[in-house]
């Protein structure tokens, strides 16, 4: 591997690194997700250059011996800055980076852009409750997780256009009701169903664009943050707090 290194990024964490120095998780489109050790970001000529959710062109260097990663510049492309003036926004935009980080395995170029778009609509003002329906059911897209929303994929059965789905955890998939498991945690209406089958085949903002009910935005967002929590296999800090 080439010791200097020069790729995009995304910080999705930051965390202290000893008395002076700061570790940070990058997400990247080629390398994926790699730690990155900032030396002096604490104090020095470092601090402040890599807070979470900024994008830009990270300059590394990779020790061998050491197998780690060290940051020797970077240049900021998009800071994200607007994002701290909303606290729905930050838990926002730290729930897409965390779900980077726990469902991260496939195409990284893809999760890059991805997650890179939904911090700029974030910062852009994009409705919160919809970014987030889009981010996870794109996500699922990339992670070939995504439902078949016009047949079982349990008995292979079609639907009827008026039919309420259920849900298989085995597969992380909706199904019929006759093929689901047991309660209606995980129901998907069909107005639900109609918008997801619409802007499956969207641009990330175009989707995001298209207005939902009140009523509709809150029980799709509800199920598709339940979606994503099974999906990472729980246990998502982003939603325990409650915030979003």
């Amino acid at each position: 591997m080439e010791r200097n290194i020069t790729t995009l990024a995304i910080v999705l964490q930051s965390r202290r690194w000893g008395e002076l120095h700061r570790k940070v998780s990058l997400l990247t489109p080629e390398l994926g997700i790699i730690d990155v050790l900032v030396y002096g970001a604490r104090k020095g000529r470092q601090a402040g250059k890599v807070e979470r959710f900024l994008t830009g062109k990270f300059f590394l260097y990779y020790n061998p011996v050491r197998k780690e990663y060290s940051l020797v510049d970077v240049e900021p492309l998009s800071v994200h800055e607007t994002l701290v003036d909303d606290l729905r926004r930050i838990w926002a935009a730290s729930f897409c980076c965390e779900m980077a980080v726990r469902t991260i395995g496939g195409d990284s170029m893809q999760m890059f852009l991805l997650l890179n778009e939904s911090l700029d609509l974030l910062a852009q003002g994009a409705v919160v409750d919809r970014l987030l329906i889009q981010y996870v059911w794109k996500l699922l897209h990339i992670a070939g997780n995504a439902a078949d929303l016009d047949s079982c994929p349990v008995c292979d059965r079609a639907y009827a256009p008026d039919e309420v789905l259920g849900f298989s955890v085995s597969l992380l998939a909706p199904c019929c009701r006759s093929c689901a498991g047991q309660g209606d945690e995980m129901a998907l209406p069909p107005g639900a169903r109609r918008y997801l089958s619409v802007t499956a085949s969207m641009e990330l903002a175009q989707a995001v664009e298209l207005e939902l009910s009140d009523a509709a935005q809150l029980r799709i967002k509800g199920y598709m943050l339940r979606y994503a929590s099974l999906f990472a296999g729980g246990g998502l800090k982003t939603l325990a707090a409650g915030v979003l």
